[in-house]
């Protein structure tokens, strides 16, 4: 799950009854990654990217650079071709 949070507060226990593995939240322009452990989420890295950090820098190039937009077409192809 990735949530950018741009004009309300998102709680991590909001995902708490979904069972989210990892949630990525942007808040402030800074990542925060949240894994799963037993019944609660703990700050951690990424389980699924080594390069995160990376990542979130190219969307940010992507979103000033072009649109906000094309930022997160970029991150949905990524992804995806990760996940084939």
């Amino acid at each position: 799950m990735i949530e950018v949070d741009v004009t309300s507060y998102t709680d991590i226990n909001d995902y708490l009854p979904y069972k989210v593995p990892e949630v990525w939240l942007l808040k402030n322009k800074q990542l925060l990654v949240y894994r799963l452990q037993g019944e609660s989420y703990a700050l951690a890295e990424s389980s699924y990217f080594s390069n995160v950090s990376e990542i979130v820098r190219q969307c940010f190039l992507i979103a000033s650079e072009q649109t906000t937009s094309e930022a997160i077409r970029w991150l949905r192809n990524f992804l995806h071709s990760k996940g084939s």
